[in-house]
């Protein structure tokens, strides 16, 4: 530090120290800590300490801290673990009692200013930064510290509990980094003080009838397994799986998704990719115990791990097909289609979950087909991919959404009662029909994807969401079709659709709604850029009256559609298709710029 600056500490301390004279703006309080880190890095923070008294006396002032703001006192805590981060300087303020009286649990809780989140999170904080040298750890188990972290966990600001549980997690594995792995016995009896209380905490919280404390520990122990891929996690999780195994076995199943978290952050870790730890047979059973909904996300999560077994996969593919597979059968009363699952899983809780409430059935089908979605795409998607029964599903489900399926089962009545209108449900799935159109399909699947489409835009009832849906899954398909656009010309069945497809644009681009004339206008331009350059298009095209709507809709009262009908005015000139009078070209350029 130099010399100017250290001639100005004493009289910064004392402004800080001072309650008359009150710190409105944090912002310089962080600056200030952003010097200190800097310069305790260069420097001893000792011999920091001993050039500059004046910083030992504010932070024994803030041991009073009836005369401190809750800003100061916070920036006290964290500045006193700054300095206590070298183990020297750790030593010194702990001889002074100062870090005792600053993170002991006898001096921080009975603040009033204890009541103020930020001051509770200025405490973490300090506890954080001088948590980082085997001198600390001492101090930690045997200050009462750990034990006040245990009670922040809880926290109603969820800024602290979420700090107070990373905390936990950082003095776990600094507790152990040097410790051999052979060393650690499932008892814990010759686990470190400091383990020793996390992982006795962590475990008599897995026990706890309160949802709140299992949440607590579980989330701990998701953050362990997922930061810390050393030896020592395996004997923590022979420690701990029969606690987390027993809590398959209450009904209800408590913490669900933290649960479910932790599974996968074990199953993700390096340390357990070769181990027989009995994670496998913990995933199975979780699958086979939760709910239809509850089950989603942790199947997906399973496909995604590398070198997944063959039997959880089929059994993760199973839980993410079923509710499609409910829906082909409620629908054709049929056993669903041939290979898709083998009848290997029950589905009579999916059933019960579409036919329970519009909300269910919509969150469960919406969730189902997000995930699918994503799944399509990665490597260890399953082959061969069950193309034909997923077209089949989605396209039912379209139906059932736009109230054209004629039931002939009181499920599927009851499906579409449930279904009918559901916006929400006909966004996943033209999404999803959208994600479809990678696969390859079968021309009269082809074709049923293009009616439902053509369908879906062409209805009085379709919502502007919806309609964008439609245009862009429609995009997707016809690209498609037409991998080298330009190249060659349009299939016929390709040129039919768009010749359907054109004057139910022009309709769209006549819509009340500007965000209907501005999806339909965005939907031209890509068609323009894409196959303009092939006659069959053009002429199509150039049949309908969607290049005088595109020049009128310029003049759109709307900004947004007025720049959607440039952008599409420019494809078609640029191809031939004069949306635009030439002697106005340059004046509506000019009106962009």
């Amino acid at each position: 530090m130099d010399h100017e600056c250290s001639r100005l500490l004493p009289a910064l301390c004392a402004v800080l120290a001072d309650p008359r004279q009150p710190v409105a703006d944090d912002t310089c309080l962080e600056k200030l800590l952003d010097w200190f880190k800097t310069v305790t890095e260069a420097e001893s923070s000792l011999q920091l300490l001993q050039d500059n008294p004046c910083l030992v006396e504010l932070l024994s002032h803030v041991l009073k801290p009836q005369d401190v703001s809750p800003g100061v006192l916070s920036f006290a805590l964290r500045l006193a673990g700054i300095f206590a981060a070298q183990e020297d300087c750790f030593q010194y303020l702990e001889q002074g009692q100062l870090l005792l009286g600053l993170f002991g649990e006898a001096g921080a809780l009975s603040w009033t200013a204890w009541n103020v989140p930020g001051v509770r999170s200025g405490w973490i904080q300090g506890l954080r930064a001088l948590a980082c040298h085997p001198g600390a750890l001492h101090f930690l188990a045997y200050s009462g510290a750990v034990d006040s972290v245990f009670s922040l966990q809880g926290d109603p600001s969820l800024f602290v509990a979420s700090a107070a549980s990373q905390l936990l997690v950082h003095i776990l594995a600094l507790s152990l980094q040097d410790v051999a792995p052979g060393a650690l016995h499932p008892e814990g009896s010759t686990w470190p003080a400091c383990a020793q209380k996390i992982v006795g905490h962590v475990e008599e919280s897995l026990r706890s009838t309160a949802s709140p404390q299992v949440t607590q520990a579980l989330n701990v122990l998701t953050s362990t397994f997922g930061r810390c891929h050393s030896p020592w996690t395996r004997a923590l999780w022979g420690q701990l799986s029969p606690l987390v195994a027993h809590l398959l076995e209450r009904d209800p199943i408590p913490a669900i998704h933290s649960l479910v978290d932790l599974l996968l952050s074990v199953a993700r870790s390096p340390v357990f990719s070769a181990a027989a730890c009995g994670l496998e047979e913990m995933l199975a059973e979780t699958l086979s115990r939760l709910s239809p909904m509850q089950a989603g996300p942790l199947a997906l999560g399973t496909l995604k791990l590398q070198n997944c077994p063959q039997a959880l996969r089929d059994q993760a593919f199973g839980v993410l097909f079923q509710p499609l597979v409910c829906i082909l059968k409620a629908t054709s009363q049929a056993d669903g289609p041939p290979g898709l699952l083998d009848g290997t899983v029950d589905g009579s809780l999916t059933v019960d979950v579409l036919l329970s409430s519009k909300s269910a059935c919509a969150g469960l089908l919406c969730q189902t087909l997000a995930h699918l979605a994503e799944l399509q795409v990665l490597p260890q998607s399953l082959s061969p991919w069950p193309q034909g029964p997923l077209l089949d599903a989605v396209v039912t489900i379209l139906h059932l959404c736009d109230g054209s399926e004629a039931p002939t089962s009181s499920a599927e009545g009851r499906l579409c009662g449930t279904l009918v209108g559901c916006v929400r449900v006909q966004r996943a799935a033209l999404d999803f029909l959208g994600t479809l159109s990678q696969g390859t399909s079968p021309q009269e699947s082809v074709l049923r994807v293009f009616a439902i489409l053509l369908k879906s835009l062409e209805s009085p009832e379709s919502s502007p969401t919806v309609l964008k849906k439609a245009f862009q899954a429609t995009l997707r398909w016809l690209r498609n079709l037409c991998k080298t656009p330009g190249c060659s010309d349009l299939s016929p069945d390709t040129l039919l659709f768009l010749r359907e497809l054109f004057p139910v644009l022009q309709k769209r681009l006549c819509s009340p709604c500007w965000e209907v004339r501005d999806s339909a206008l965005e939907f031209l331009t890509h068609l323009s850029s894409h196959w303009g350059g092939q006659a069959d298009f053009r002429e199509a095209l150039q049949a309908s009256e969607v290049p005088t709507l595109t020049r009128q809709l310029l003049q759109d009262p709307e900004s947004y559609v007025r720049a959607s009908a440039i952008a599409a005015a420019g494809q078609l000139s640029g191809h031939g298709l004069q949306a635009v009078p030439e002697n106005q070209q340059a004046q509506q350029v000019g009106a962009v710029i």
